[in-house]
């Protein structure tokens, strides 16, 4: 049965509109394929905010690459939960949601 890795964390989202999250493949040899998702934390039915422009997010990243997605969050009041699945592959996954740069997380596919 293959491994299957979940991580979810909150990005406190009050007065913004978008929020950026950066995924990153530590990997220097594999891809890495995973499937993104965010709801507002106080929704009672967790409907998914879109992702890119899209409902739902299912990506793969060549080894050693990065790429930033981003999620609308213009009416959500107070936090986003982001939630990242990788069906196979890879040791882990490093979620980081107190950066003060740009983006609002950060990712590491392990």
């Amino acid at each position: 049965m293959a491994k299957r890795n979940v991580s979810r964390c909150s990005i406190p989202a009050k007065g913004k509109e978008k929020l950026l999250v950066k995924i990153k493949n530590s990997s220097e040899e594999n891809s890495r394929t995973f499937k993104l998702n965010a709801y507002d934390k106080d929704s009672e039915t967790k409907e998914s905010l879109s992702i890119n422009d899209k409902p739902a997010c299912q990506d793969t990243l060549g080894p050693g690459s990065e790429k930033v997605y981003t999620i609308d969050a213009a009416k959500v009041k107070s936090k986003v939960v982001m939630e990242i699945i990788q069906e196979k592959g890879g040791s882990g996954i490093s979620v980081s949601s107190k950066n003060r740069g740009l983006y609002n997380a950060l990712i590491t596919l392990k």
